[in-house]
This record gives C-alpha cells, sequence and structure tokens, in this order.
C-alpha cells in the first residue's frame, strides 16, 4: 500500500502546527511574536518604496524650482529615479529567494533588511552640492535600498507560510503584506505631519530650503524600526519544514524510508561515537553540506523542469507581471495624476506639497487599507483565484471610467479621488494581495523562496516599465490614453490566473513529496 502522506509528514515534522486543532482567529505567541517581525519589515519595505512618490516632488522643487511630479533635467523625466527600488528589487528576490532556499531561511533572514537600513542612510547622505546631480546619487543608492526590499518579499513570505497553520495561512500572508498599506499610509501622515512642523519657515517666511532637511528626516525616520528588526530577525530559529528539506538533502534515502524523524537523524550523527572533533569527521561533515548545498541548487532547475509546475511558475509571474505595471503606474505617478485632474495645483510650493500629501493619504486610508483587509478577513473563504479574478475584472471596469470620463472627472474632483478610492481597493482586495499569497502557497519549501522571489521580480519588471513609460506617456500621449492601456492590461492578466490551482487548504509538501516518491518508483511498503 502507498506511503500514508499524513504519516509521512508526520514523521518528518513537516506538518506539527497543522496538527493544533485551534481557531483560524487565535494566534499561538510564536506566531504573532513571527507576524510582528515578518509584518513590521513589510511596513518599512513599503514606507522606503512608496515614499519616493512625494519626495520627488519636493527634490523636484529644492533643486529645479519647479512644482511638478516630472522631473525634465532628470533620466527620464525621473522615471529612472521612481524605478531605482523596483530594479534593485530585481536582484534582491531572485537572489535572496534562492539563497534562502540553499542555505535555509535562518542563515539569510534579517541581510536583506540590513541591506536596505544602509542604503537608506546613503541616500539621506546626498550632498546638494551636486545640483541636478543628486537624481543620479539617489538612483544609485535606491537601487541597493531595493535590492534589500525585494529581498523581504520571498524571505518573509517563505519563513511566515514555513510555520502557518494550513487553516490560517493565507490570512497571515496576506496579513503581513497588508502592511504595505500600512507603510503608505503611515508614510503620507508622517509626510503631513512634517510639512505642518516646516510651515511657517516654507510658507510665512519662504525658506523653501527648509524642504531639503524635510525629504531627508521623512525619507530616515525608518530607520529605527528597521534596526529592531534585524535584530529580531537574526535572532529566529529555522522552521520544521526548512529542516526537513535539509534532512532529505543531507540523505535522500529519507524520501522512501521510514526515518521516524529527519530532524532527529541529523541530530544522532552529532552524538555518534565517532570522534567529532576528529580531521576526518569534520571531513565528512563538510562533505555532507556541500552535498546538501548541491542539491538544494539543483532542486529549482529539476522541479521547474516539468510542465506541470512549470505552468503554474508561468501563471505567477505573468499575472504579477501585468498586475504591477498597472499598480506601480498609479502608484509611483500617483502624483502626475492627480497635478493632471485638478487635486493639486496651488502655486505656493508649501500649498502645492500639502495637497499632495492630502491626497495620498485619503487614497491611502481610502483605498488600500481597506482592500487589504477585505482580502484578509475572506481569503479562506472565497480563495486565492477567485479574489484574484474579481479584482481584476472590477480594475478594468474603474480604469475605462476613468478613461472615457476623463473630461467629466477633471471638472470633478471628489470624482477622480472616488474613483482613485476604488481603484485602490479593487487592487489590494484583488491581485495586488493575492499575487504575493499564492507564490508562498502553491511551491512546496523546498523550492519556494526561489518560486516567490522569480515571481515578485517579474512584477517589479512591470513595475520598473510602468515607473519608466507612464510619466513620458502621460506627457506624450495624455492620461487618458495610459488609462486605456491600463484597462487592456488588466484584461490581459485574467487568463494567466487560470494556469494556477486553487491554494486554499493545499499543502504543496504533501503533493512534492507524493510525486518524488513516485518518480523513484517508490513500492509504498514502509521499512
Amino acid at each position: 500500500m502507498p506511503l500514508d502522506t499524513a504519516d509521512a509528514f508526520d514523521d518528518s515534522r513537516l506538518s506539527a502546527v497543522e496538527r493544533e486543532n485551534q481557531s483560524r482567529w487565535k494566534l499561538t505567541w510564536p506566531e504573532f511574536k513571527l507576524l510582528a517581525i515578518a509584518a513590521t519589515g513589510f511596513f518599512i519595505d513599503a514606507y522606503d518604496l512608496f515614499n519616493i512618490n512625494l519626495v520627488v516632488v519636493i527634490l523636484n522643487y529644492v533643486v529645479n524650482g519647479k512644482l511638478s511630479g516630472t522631473i525634465a533635467n532628470a533620466p527620464l523625466q525621473g522615471g529612472l529615479l521612481k524605478a531605482a527600488a523596483n530594479i534593485g528589487c530585481v536582484i534582491g528576490q531572485i537572489g535572496f529567494g534562492l539563497a534562502g532556499d540553499v542555505f535555509g531561511r535562518k542563515n539569510v533572514y534579517g541581510i536583506e533588511m540590513s541591506v536596505t537600513t544602509i542604503a537608506t542612510i546613503l541616500v539621506i547622505a546626498a550632498p546638494l552640492s551636486l545640483g541636478s546631480g543628486i537624481f543620479t546619487y539617489i538612483t544609485i543608492f535606491r537601487v541597493l535600498m531595493g535590492v534589500g526590499i525585494g529581498g523581504d518579499y520571498p524571505m518573509s513570505a517563505s519563513v511566515v507560510a514555513d510555520r502557518a497553520n494550513l487553516r490560517r495561512r493565507g490570512t497571515m500572508v496576506t496579513f503581513i503584506f497588508a502592511m504595505q498599506g500600512w507603510g503608505a499610509f503611515v508614510g503620507g501622515i508622517v509626510f503631513i505631519v512634517l510639512l505642518a512642523i516646516y510651515k511657517k519657515g516654507v510658507e510665512s517666511h519662504h525658506h523653501t530650503g527648509q524642504l531639503n532637511s524635510l525629504w531627508r528626516i521623512y525619507t530616515g525616520i525608518i530607520l529605527v524600526p528597521g534596526i529592531i528588526t534585524i535584530i529580531q530577525r537574526r535572532m529566529m530559529k529555522e522552521s520544521s519544514r526548512m529542516k526537513g528539506v535539509q534532512a532529505i538533502r543531507e540523505d535522500p534515502t529519507l524520501l522512501t524510508k521510514g526515518v521516524k524523524n529527519p530532524d532527529e537523524k541529523i541530530a544522532e550523527g552529532s552524538d555518534s561515537s565517532v570522534d567529532q572533533d576528529s580531521a576526518a569527521a569534520r571531513a565528512n561533515a563538510l562533505a555532507a553540506t556541500k552535498a546538501a548545498k548541491a542539491a538544494a541548487w539543483r532542486d529549482a532547475r529539476e522541479y521547474f523542469s516539468e510542465w506541470r509546475h512549470l505552468k503554474i511558475l508561468i501563471g505567477t509571474t505573468m499575472s504579477w507581471f501585468l498586475l504591477d505595471i498597472i499598480f506601480y503606474g498609479i502608484s509611483l505617478n500617483q502624483s502626475i495624476f492627480i497635478s493632471a485632474l485638478g487635486l493639486a495645483n496651488s502655486k505656493d510650493p508649501w500649498e502645492f506639497l500639502w495637497q499632495q500629501g492630502v491626497a495620498n493619504v485619503i487614497i491611502a486610508i481610502g483605498g488600500f487599507l481597506p482592500g487589504y483587509y477585505f482580502t484578509l478577513f475572506t481569503i479562506e473563504y472565497i480563495g486565492r483565484k477567485k479574489i484574484q479574478i474579481m479584482g481584476l475584472v472590477m480594475n478594468a471596469i474603474i480604469f475605462a471610467v476613468m478613461a472615457g470620463k476623463y473630461t467629466a472627472l477633471k471638472a470633478n474632483p471628489s470624482g477622480l479621488i472616488a474613483c482613485f478610492i476604488f481603484l485602490q481597493f479593487f487592487f489590494n482586495f484583488g491581485a495586488n494581495a493575492t499575487t504575493f499569497v499564492i507564490p508562498a502557497e502553491v511551491f512546496p519549501t523546498r523550492v519556494r523562496g526561489f518560486g516567490h522571489g522569480v515571481s515578485a521580480a517579474c512584477g517589479k519588471v512591470g513595475a520598473i516599465i510602468a515607473s519608466l513609460a507612464v510619466s513620458i506617456m502621460s506627457t506624450n500621449v495624455g492620461a487618458n490614453n495610459v488609462l486605456w492601456l491600463f484597462c487592456g492590461i488588466a484584461v490581459v492578466a485574467i487568463p494567466f490566473t487560470f494556469l494556477i490551482p486553487e491554494t486554499k487548504d493545499r499543502d504543496a509538501d504533501i503533493i512534492d513529496l507524493e510525486e518524488r516518491q513516485a518518480k523513484l518508483g517508490y513500492s509504498g511498503e514502509k521499512a
């Protein structure tokens, strides 16, 4: 008879947390601590990603004396500066995702936040004496910042998914991603508070040079929680699921023989009668470690060489790629659309910046946050695919309305704000949340970091395209035509969702174990 899958995973301690019989909404202390560590990092990432939308407006005025979200004397009208962090994200997402699979989450988690922290310090140290060269300086170090931010996507998603109870895994992964909404919202609030502090100097005394210190404080204030998060992440232990993966890599026969506990198998090796201090023992241990690392590098290549797995990766990568073109096309260029449609058109520097900040906060609190929490509370009931398809359909409809009624909306700011709010709501009660959740669930632990990292990296390629193209396109072809393009992209993204299986209550590790045993021709008799 075939090896019972529940027994197999009980033996390898890969599903200990699923054996707990507790409420979906009642977290254990370890789960609460895990979410706090992962979610704080993602809050910081979102703050760093989206603050550039307002920083660009300040820098354009400080350096060029112009009140606009488009910077004429910066590469690609400032689009490259907005895209910089996303360019770094591509590198970080693939690199850290693969490293987490190969070296284990414990050995990697926290390094990505260290990179982000160092880059942030370098950004706020940008010398104003560079003149317009300051745009190039900040662009370079925001690329480095993006490497760290990008690494947090696969690492935090994998760390939480590895440990989550299957019944609330989607809720927990959504919770950490929902911090993107809080990062955007708090970023807007901090901006407004700082503007209020600087109001007398900027508006009353026309000391607009004070804006130079404002953007540095605005960017650097996030360093405090960042340093605390690094310490907490470096102290985390490895998950049971990842330990099981590492044990199988060191002893592949565990796939087919009934070893009670691969983790104990490793411990037994350290307590054997062999002299562990001997050169031979150390050489054997080193050889075993190298063999395990080599097996880890092979895992991704072999796993995704099969069409049944590759088509899922195509589904996760393409849906995220197309989604991020429209999501970041709006989010990173919100100041352009806000100005183009008359929501921020004051000629006074302080008033213009205040209007931008308020508009961003209204959109964040009205659409960003409610959308994430609708996903969080319904994902285990509705399912991931349905939420993703529904979100894309609604995005397409709202883009069509905004494009078709562009002239009317330009004369009606309240109508425009309503459209932006609904757009952000269905981004986040939709594909922006599920494209993050699904790769953390659909791939088994041994390739989860790589699968999530590649999917996220393709999303960031879409974000880069949006960052570079939208500001130029909105100037040359008009914002309404850009909105029609976004409508079409939302529609095209829908079919790729059908390549992905529903991940609600799906344990990819059990499926992977059965597939690997079948490939080995396992007869089904337990040792």
